[in-house]
């Protein structure tokens, strides 16, 4: 699909008016992995989606996958020699990145290389374009930092021994935000699977299935967030949920505009989360396949994609992301 961009600058010759197009917009796609054949087949996955669009945007840009657990880089590039053909950059965690944060510094490291596009996406493994991210893209402006992503299912878990309130509790965000040294944010929303609203109140506080940002955004971050993830440590313990966590904090000390995405653009395959926000499988934009109650993103490995796709499923959004497996098993 091509994308005509209405032209907004012009140049003039005496009186003579010259409208001159404005450039499409470019975006790249940043995924953590470690060095595993599950996560290599995701990636692969990934890479099928991404480049089956027409459009330029897609089939040219850049995919940079950080790879932890001290790999060897010049193993994985071999392993995955499919990947010589595109537009695919092959990072290593730092050693020392990795001794102190594990596999939380491979997701935080991917802020850390410059913006090589318009518009930086970091997603997860286990995701998967099923339409394009056009408006996304083109809404995004270059002049101010700006993060959007769309709402985590649920509060965040801890640690053992964190210091703040639990997550369920109306208190939990404001202690953090206290802790920091934050003004509570202007706005606040409820978490996307949330339906009757029994959850308290949140900052903007993404699933880092899909994050977009702008070059400004990912510059201050890349320094803020290493910061503000040590100082997590002690208010949360060891969580899971602290790159997640840290972002919020990390975006709101910088001063990024932070906006909330709706759920097409990191749509799980879970039924609760599709009707809490009213969403059909066909207007799925991206889709979070870690559910794994009637599929497994290990069954895109070799081994197993055959029996997965003799499988008769239920879930809407299983159902489109098996045909898309599908048509990836038949050219590969």
């Amino acid at each position: 699909m091509s994308h005509l961009i209405d032209p907004s600058a012009g140049s003039h010759d005496r009186n003579l008016h010259v409208d001159m197009p404005k450039a499409a917009k470019t975006v790249e796609f940043r995924i953590p992995i470690s060095p595993t054949q599950i996560f290599f087949s995701q990636v692969r996955f990934f890479n099928f989606a991404l480049r089956r669009f027409s459009d330029r945007r897609y089939r040219d840009a850049r995919l940079s996958i950080t790879v932890g657990d001290g790999c060897d880089l010049d193993v994985v590039r071999r392993e995955n020699r499919w990947s010589e053909n595109f537009n695919i950059n092959w990072e290593r965690t730092p050693d020392d990145v990795f001794a102190d944060f594990n596999w939380a510094g491979t997701a935080i490291w991917r802020f850390c290389t410059p913006a090589t596009a318009d518009v930086v996406v970091h997603c997860d493994a286990d995701t998967v374009l099923l339409r394009d991210i056009d408006p996304l893209v083109d809404e995004f402006t270059s002049y101010a930092p700006t993060v959007k992503g769309h709402m985590a299912h649920f509060p965040p878990g801890l640690g053992a021994n964190p210091i703040v309130p639990q997550p369920h509790s109306a208190e939990f965000w404001p202690a953090l935000f206290r802790i920091f040294s934050l003004p509570w944010p202007a706005k606040t929303y409820r978490y996307s699977i949330d339906p009757d609203h029994r959850l308290p109140i949140s900052p903007p506080y993404f699933n880092m299935g899909f994050v977009a940002m702008n070059p400004k955004a990912l510059d201050i971050l890349a320094t803020e967030i290493w910061a503000t993830m040590r100082g997590l440590t002690d208010a949360i313990g060891d969580s899971y949920f602290k790159c997640q966590i840290a972002l919020t904090l990390a975006a709101h000390q910088t001063g990024c505009i932070v906006d909330v995405l709706p759920a097409e653009y990191n749509a799980a395959n879970d039924l609760r989360h599709l009707n809490a926000n009213k969403l059909t499988a066909d207007k799925i934009r991206v889709l979070h396949f870690l559910r794994n109650d009637e599929i497994d993103r290990r069954e895109l490995q070799p081994a197993l994609i055959d029996d997965m796709l003799a499988r008769k499923l239920v879930n809407p959004a299983n159902i489109v992301w098996q045909d898309l497996v599908r048509e990836y098993r038949n050219l590969n």
